[in-house]
């Protein structure tokens, strides 16, 4: 009997490292590896709360129709498990919207009724919450959309947590351009929790789509400086840095940020990693800092994209690395 009782606590803390480690990968943006070492380990997948962190790895290496083959076996599994419900639920509607116009109607109503069985299953799964309301806020009558039900549900989840009740109500002046409201509704939960990073992120982000950037700018390092997570601390360091591109100013502040961005996730597969050496590179260049320009721009030089913008942003900084002083 003891044997099996120490065997059983080895188990769980076998598993708990795993989710840890998961975690962690994660949080670094190493997709690709979180996949490959669960393929390794198919028995894996019989672990829910690992699952979890290998769907969103496959969300973001763009293997959405293979994580939704794999959630529909999940969920008919694992039926009260609040966060595969979720994560099924948003990938059926980003499918929706992306995808096959004959399947996009079914599959967003069944993403919707899937992320209310996940705040059924667990009302503190705060993304879930998020994410129904914000549906409910922006997707058409037609589709399930309700401003009512945005409403109510925020308010609903006001009543479990007076933040992210918050943030829901600001999220929904947000989506409907009432900017100012949600910039004032701000400001009063900032005048009693004046660092909490949630409430700076978001402010900063209306004010950079504002072209407000300078203040934008402090709010994001005010935000890096009280974040815990990972995720929204480096996400900010690398707003610093493009805004003190697009500003000319605070730029060893730029440089320090978006040094530190990219010494956390390099050779990861995180999506901004390029742009953020592009961004350095230039911010080197308003250093006056050549040499270290174009050591860094060497490092990305051969580097391809689907997107556009950073293409010719690529091509233009290459000519400027190769014009006479």
């Amino acid at each position: 009997m003891k044997i099996a009782f120490i065997g059983l606590m080895f188990s769980f803390s076998a598993a708990a490292i795993e989710v840890e480690q998961l975690s962690n990968w994660f949080e670094q943006a190493r997709y690709q590896k979180i996949v490959t070492e669960i393929n390794q380990q198919p028995e894996l997948i019989q672990q829910p709360d690992l699952t979890a962190f290998y769907v969103q790895a496959m969300f973001n290496l763009r293997q959405r129709e293979e994580a939704n083959t794999l959630l529909n076996q999940l969920i008919t599994e694992y039926p009260q498990h609040s966060e595969l419900l979720y994560l099924a639920g948003i990938n059926k509607i980003v499918l929706a919207a992306d995808g096959n116009i004959f399947k996009a109607r079914q599959r967003t109503s069944d993403g919707l009724q899937l992320l209310l069985r996940a705040v059924t299953a667990d009302a503190h799964n705060y993304p879930a919450q998020h994410a129904l309301i914000t549906f409910y806020q922006s997707a058409p009558a037609a589709a399930g959309g309700s401003p009512e039900l945005a409403a109510e549900q925020a308010t609903i989840l006001a009543a479990l947590n007076p933040l992210q009740g918050a943030l829901a109500r600001i999220q929904i002046l947000i989506l409907d351009e009432r900017l100012s409201e949600a910039v004032a509704l701000i400001d009063k939960h900032l005048a009693t929790r004046p660092n909490q990073p949630d409430l700076l992120a978001v402010k900063a982000s209306i004010l950079a789509r504002q072209n407000a950037y300078l203040v934008a700018q402090q709010l994001y390092s005010e935000t890096a400086k009280f974040s815990v997570k990972p995720s929204q601390r480096y996400g900010a360091l690398y707003q610093v840095g493009r805004l003190a591109v697009l500003t000319n100013s605070n730029v060893l502040e730029g440089i320090t940020a978006l040094s530190e961005y990219i010494g956390y996730y390099n050779e990861t597969d995180q999506s901004r990693l390029n742009w953020a050496k592009l961004r350095l590179v230039q911010l080197f260049l308003l250093a006056g800092s050549e040499a270290r320009a174009e050591l860094l721009f060497a490092d990305i030089a051969n580097t391809t994209s689907a997107d556009q913008d950073f293409m010719d942003l690529k091509d233009k900084i290459k000519l400027q690395l190769a014009a006479p002083l």
